[in-house]
């Protein structure tokens, strides 16, 4: 790795969201909010195949910490395949936040530069990869921050 690689930063700003399967919502949201204290979200209701879903907040009313995104399903997904984009493809994920969509595509430019396959994320307007582990990172930034692709 050259010295300009090595100094090159990407302005990450916080973990966004950890996703992650669950059997039984209500019992999920039970143990974080009544034995763990945190605040959980509205429960967003089963949308084309996805599962009831909710945000658990680790530290509410901050923008850039949100927590862990529990998914209601039976079965866990945990690769990518020919249907990346089928609604029922899960992934437990970790996703990291970034100031804007500039700092979108610098990160972007950078995993092609790696050679790194980047996953489009549509509906969401994020994008996905898998570091060296296999685990899967999501990219997000502020919503209204569009990157160019």
């Amino acid at each position: 790795m050259s010295h300009t690689e090595q100094s090159f930063q990407i302005p990450w700003q916080s973990i966004h969201h950890i996703a992650l399967n669950t059997a039984d919502l209500d019992a999920t949201i039970r143990f974080y909010r009544d034995v763990l204290g945190m605040q959980a979200s509205d429960i967003a209701p089963s949308q084309e195949g996805r599962g009831r879903h909710c945000l658990i907040l680790v530290k509410p009313n901050d923008d850039n910490v949100w927590g862990f995104h529990f998914f209601e399903r039976p079965i866990a997904r945990t690769t990518l395949g020919a249907s990346d984009t089928h609604p029922q493809s899960f992934v437990p994920h970790v996703a990291l936040r970034l100031p804007n969509g500039n700092a979108a595509q610098a990160l972007r430019e950078r995993l092609s530069h790696a050679h790194v396959s980047v996953t489009e994320i549509p509906e969401l307007g994020t994008f996905v990869f898998f570091d060296n582990n296999g685990l899967c990172l999501e990219v997000t930034w502020p919503k209204g921050e569009h990157i160019s692709l």
